[in-house]
């Protein structure tokens, strides 16, 4: 069922297979987005020069160094929707901006001391339950357009009794709009996501941990991409972190959740 899930994802998502390219990119990068032209810079959270490419045969990005160097796309266009970055290069910022996890009883502490939750999750999971006291900025949101590949996606979703959703395109302009300028924030989605590249399931044994081909750029997560878009915003690891298992742990854990009709 998840391997026809994922397969259905690139399917609808991936217009052509990514070309081995490296993370480091110079200047504007640009995307056509239907017709339009995605602006945004990189220059400010400039990555390390790391080269991968796409394993299709396994549906997963792969380090490669030996395309280090290389200047390609660092967009996918997706058929339907607008174009985002892709996972390495998100990973590789991340990683050298210093980004760190909180586990759930950590970051209860410090949304007492101040700190904002930020729920990242479609709108109407937050509605069912989230962590208390957190707002909700979806990344994702259910599919607008009408155009064919959108209402693809839609049937192609529906016979999984799921609604199809995009990316929110103005991420940025959201987060300005409803959060304060620099305000201290503490991501949550529903898994957490690490950056981290290697298993830890036995450090008596294992004390650098093991390398994992899975584990090439981490486990991306709607908290890690919404990061991104939170440094392009004008954050900084000193202002923003996200919760290590989230959602799902800090409900395990036992801490307090909200429902949105409370």
């Amino acid at each position: 069922m998840q391997q026809q899930l994922a397969a259905n994802r690139v399917s609808l998502n991936r217009v052509v297979a990514p070309k081995p390219c490296s993370a480091r990119r110079l200047g504007v990068c640009r995307a056509s987005q239907k017709g339009k032209t995605d602006t945004r810079t990189t220059d400010k959270i400039l990555p390390s020069n790391v080269g991968f490419k796409w394993d299709g045969s396994n549906l997963r990005w792969v380090r490669d160094d030996r395309y280090a160097g290389q200047t390609s796309n660092i967009y996918i266009q997706p058929k339907s929707g607008s174009a985002y970055v892709i996972w390495p290069v998100v990973h590789t910022l991340l990683t050298e901006k210093g980004l760190r996890s909180v586990k759930p009883a950590e970051a209860l502490k410090m949304q007492k001391q101040g700190w904002t939750i930020v729920d990242v999750r479609i709108e109407g999971d937050f509605e069912g339950q989230h962590c208390e006291g957190a707002v909700n900025v979806p990344l994702y949101r259910f599919v607008q357009g009408t155009a064919l590949w959108d209402n693809i996606k839609k049937i192609a979703m529906a016979g999984f009794a799921m609604k199809a959703t995009e990316r929110d395109p103005d991420y940025v302009a959201t987060i300005l709009s409803r959060l304060k300028k620099n305000q201290k924030v503490i991501l949550c989605c529903a898994i957490g996501g690490t950056l981290d590249t290697k298993v830890r399931t036995r450090p008596d044994k294992y004390k650098e941990g093991i390398n994992d081909p899975d584990r090439s750029f981490g486990r991306e997560s709607r908290s890690l991409k919404a990061a991104y878009e939170f440094f392009q915003a004008g954050w900084s690891s000193s202002n923003l972190v996200f919760i290590e298992g989230g959602y799902q742990q800090w409900k395990y854990d036992g801490l307090p959740i909200a429902t949105s009709d409370e």
